[in-house]
């Protein structure tokens, strides 16, 4: 082969390769957005000053699991919460629970995250974006108005209870995830923009990537990188926070049985959050 032809197989691979790493890199270029905060979980323990881990019991939902902070925590380059049977205070179960309130709230932007979900009945893993500073007496307040006729006095911005579901996952449904919007109408009536996704892969055997782009004017959710769902009614324009964790039971997943296996565990690779340029 000649000097010039080596030179220009050189060349190929350099680019192949740089292509590759860009990929995988941590910023891979997602145009018009900006990164502003990540997290990659290389180091040895989790970064307390990115997120908060719960310690709480939880009946909402008549959910099963106590939140400890010891079932969080970092392996082999990678967030991990745990699962599992352990009696603690009056639970059956424990699991984990980590967000980022008063340390990375903001209005709008994209979500990105990388994970690898845990499977069996009565497992129900989330990523999900709450208010920052929700205003329970004005939220009553407000619905008193409602009610009593007097709408007009409502404040304009209106600053009612708002929750998006970036991924929602019920672990006996192992190929299905649901991406879902709860808001609250002009006139105070609880609504959702719900889509359910139907795979052909189950999501607990590799990594998939979960996105979540919140502008102004409309949602978008992702999954690998195909549009799943778009809401473009009610959306908020106040700041919110991001919550990662994994339930056991309750009305929705329904409650674990003789088919659940535990330990078991959910993994997130990274979490990358943008807003626009």
């Amino acid at each position: 082969m000649s000097n010039f032809r080596i030179f220009i197989c050189m060349l190929l691979l350099l680019g192949y390769g740089e292509y590759s790493f860009g990929q995988q890199g941590v910023d891979s270029g997602k145009k018009g957005w900006k990164l502003i905060w990540q997290d990659e979980f290389n180091g040895k323990k989790l970064d307390e000053s990115k997120w908060n881990v719960l310690t709480r019991e939880t009946s909402k939902h008549e959910e099963l699991q106590y939140y400890v902070p010891d079932e969080v925590y970092l392996q082999e380059g990678s967030l991990r919460i745990r699962s599992r049977v352990r009696d603690y205070g009056n639970k059956k179960f424990t699991s984990g629970r980590l967000d980022t309130k008063d340390k990375l709230a903001i209005t709008y932007g994209r979500f990105e995250i990388r994970g690898k979900l845990p499977v069996g009945k009565g497992l129900w893993p989330a990523y999900w974006l709450y208010p920052q500073n929700r205003d329970w007496m004005m939220e009553y307040i407000m619905k008193q108005a409602v009610e009593a006729g007097r709408e007009r006095s409502i404040p304009e911005l209106r600053p009612w209870y708002t929750e998006i579901d970036i991924m929602e996952f019920l672990g006996h449904e192992p190929n299905i995830v649901y991406a879902t919007f709860h808001y609250t109408s002009f006139k105070g009536e609880g609504r959702s923009s719900s889509s359910t996704y139907r795979g052909t892969v189950n999501y607990g055997d590799d990594f998939h990537i979960y996105v979540l782009e919140w502008e102004p004017d409309e949602i978008r959710w992702y999954l690998d990188g195909e549009l799943i769902h778009t809401a473009k009614e009610g959306v908020p324009h106040t700041d919110h926070f991001l919550i990662i964790n994994t339930a056991i039971g309750g009305t929705w997943p329904g409650n674990p049985d003789s088919t659940t296996v535990f330990p078991q565990f959910h993994d997130v690779d990274y979490v990358r959050v943008y807003q626009r340029e």
